[in-house]
């Protein structure tokens, strides 16, 4: 199953946000142990190493975190198509509609997401992360 991770998903554990933590903890480690292949775009990457440096006040350790992240999740390239596409919806949330673009294009199966009604109008599956974590536990 091939995912795309939705920034939010990756900044509760980077930056610990305690009411989502374990399970979005969970999703990361499905992709870490292969269980589904994760991404996220390339654009996300730019606001996740941001967000992270802030919230961590340290550039080495935004360096150190972010490379763990490279080796759990795959990053999918941002086309000038997908940007083209998404601009052409007008959506509300042009970054959530641009992600969604990025992920369609890249044949995933879907997005994790806590915030599904952001990607309702865009035509793929979505996922809250305990949803995912229940089509996996045995």
């Amino acid at each position: 199953m091939r995912i795309m991770i939705d920034t939010n998903i990756l900044l509760d554990v980077l930056i610990r946000r305690n009411d989502f933590f374990d399970d979005s903890k969970a999703v990361l480690k499905l992709c870490e142990n292969r269980t589904i292949q994760g991404f996220i775009s390339a654009s996300a990457m730019t606001d996740i190493f941001y967000i992270t440096r802030k919230a961590l006040g340290s550039i080495e350790e935004t360096y150190q975190v972010m490379n763990s992240v490279l080796n759990i999740v795959r990053i999918l390239t941002v086309t000038n198509d997908d940007v083209l596409h998404a601009f052409e919806v007008r959506a509300q949330d042009f970054e959530d509609c641009l992600m969604a673009t990025c992920a369609k294009s890249n044949h995933c199966d879907g997005i994790v997401t806590r915030n599904k009604k952001d990607f309702l109008d865009f035509g793929i599956a979505l996922f809250s992360p305990a949803e995912l974590l229940a089509r996996f536990s045995s």
